[in-house]
């Protein structure tokens, strides 16, 4: 039986997914429903943890869900190896520029951290660009009521100075990463999406295209590059880098912490 559960559930994904990439409108509508619901939805599961003492959001992430709710990591201005050909940065500014968008909201996460007592870090407020299909959701008041209008410039600096804060870019999409509304800049102390995944390995964060590989010839062994990757690809065993490709992102977040420049994204085949 578990079997032929797992088995109509992977009919229905594929089914699914086909139907979105025929009649892309159906996924769009879906997105902006979902997206329109998420702010009351994400504060009924902190109530109903603060009852039951659970992790909604992960439940759900995980078992309803599955992965159709969640986050791409996408890494922005870092060192990016020379046979790159497309960089990141730009699938970024490209996505600004399609949308139009000009509003900057306050983070769910780090709000609701602050209101609980519970936000340890410095990390600013005002830090998820709504992009794409987050644009319709601007007259509803959860999403509009602190929504910031800002110019192109003023984004790059808000993306400048996540990079500088080594915050995780992520667009966070439902139904499946074609469909995104939102571009986060995360901490793992507030993150949702990321404490999830860091506490369960939850499927709701998909890895970007790229990966850090480091040059032995210009690595000192400094360790530097080990405090800033959050999902412990890279540790120091006996004074020695060692580095997991399994488990990096792609987040590009250790590459411009490097003192030797040694790290650099590349495409994985």
């Amino acid at each position: 039986m578990i079997y032929r559960s797992k088995k109509a559930n992977n009919i229905f994904d594929s089914k699914l997914d086909k139907l979105f990439q025929r009649i892309p409108a159906l996924g769009k509508l879906v997105t902006t429903l979902f997206g329109a619901l998420e702010l009351p939805l994400l504060d009924l599961f902190h109530l109903i943890d603060k009852i039951f003492k659970i992790n909604t959001a992960e439940l759900v992430g995980s078992q309803i869900f599955k992965g159709r709710w969640g986050s791409k990591v996408v890494p922005l201005n870092v060192n990016f190896m020379p046979e790159t050909k497309f960089l990141p940065t730009e699938e970024i500014m490209s996505i600004i520029e399609r949308s139009g968008v000009v509003g900057v909201a306050w983070c769910y996460c780090r709000t609701r951290a602050l209101q609980r007592g519970e936000k340890t870090c410095d990390h600013p407020l005002y830090t998820c660009i709504h992009v794409g299909l987050g644009k319709s959701l601007y007259d509803i008041p959860s999403k509009s009521m602190n929504l910031k209008k800002v110019s192109k410039e003023e984004i790059k600096e808000l993306l400048y100075d996540a990079e500088q804060r080594g915050l995780v870019h992520q667009i966070i999409f439902f139904g499946n990463p074609q469909f995104y509304y939102v571009i986060c800049n995360c901490c793992p102390c507030c993150c949702e999406v990321m404490k999830n995944f860091l506490h369960s390995g939850s499927p709701q964060m998909v890895k970007s295209e790229f990966i850090a590989v480091t040059d032995p010839n210009k690595c000192i062994d400094c360790g530097k590059c080990e405090q800033w990757c959050y999902f412990g690809a890279r540790t120091m065993k006996k004074g020695k880098l060692n580095f997991d490709p399994v488990k990096c992102f792609g987040c590009g977040v250790c590459v411009p912490k490097c003192p030797k420049s040694a790290i650099g994204l590349v495409r994985k085949n």
